[in-house]
């Protein structure tokens, strides 16, 4: 074959090929009286193909029964991050202090747990804004979570 010849054909510029698979033609099953020549190949397959299957229903999702508790953190260093994270995504309110904490380990808490409550629909608060003191206290409250500002300030010993 030659290269034009082959490029021909990759392209489809050649005609047709008239040849038919006869194999799948000559078989009753697909001949031009479709179902009064139809044979199941196997014994359960007319009961099979008698009926649809049932359509699957499924229940709605029930709301979750769940009251979230506030856990309070007090991360030393940057490898304390699970002590946020995971009771943040069980669904629990989390209020965490960062006043221990060197100022870029606490930059990366900050930056964390942003982190966490913009992947999981939550909200983060600064508990220690506008209080008198050098304390630095935060919260992450997951989505659906109701818990007030106030009670997460009096968890936090702030009030």
């Amino acid at each position: 074959m030659s290269f034009f010849k082959g490029a021909q054909e990759f392209f489809g510029l050649t005609p047709a090929d008239e040849t038919t698979d006869e194999a799948y033609y000559d078989d009753r099953r697909y001949s031009d009286d479709g179902a009064a020549a139809y044979k199941p190949r196997y014994p359960d397959e007319d009961r099979y193909a008698a009926a649809p299957p049932a359509p699957v229903t499924r229940e709605p999702a029930r709301p979750r029964s769940y009251s979230p508790a506030v856990v309070t953190a007090a991360p030393q260093s940057y490898e304390d991050a699970r002590e946020i994270g995971e009771p943040f995504r069980d669904g629990d309110a989390v209020i965490f202090e960062l006043t221990h904490v060197s100022k870029g380990d606490a930059k990366r808490f900050i930056d964390f747990s942003a982190g966490l409550c913009f992947a999981a629909h939550g909200q983060m608060f600064n508990l220690s804004k506008g209080i008198d003191g050098d304390r630095l206290v935060f919260a992450v409250v997951p989505q659906g979570a109701d818990i007030t500002l106030s009670e997460l300030q009096v968890a936090a010993h702030l009030r």
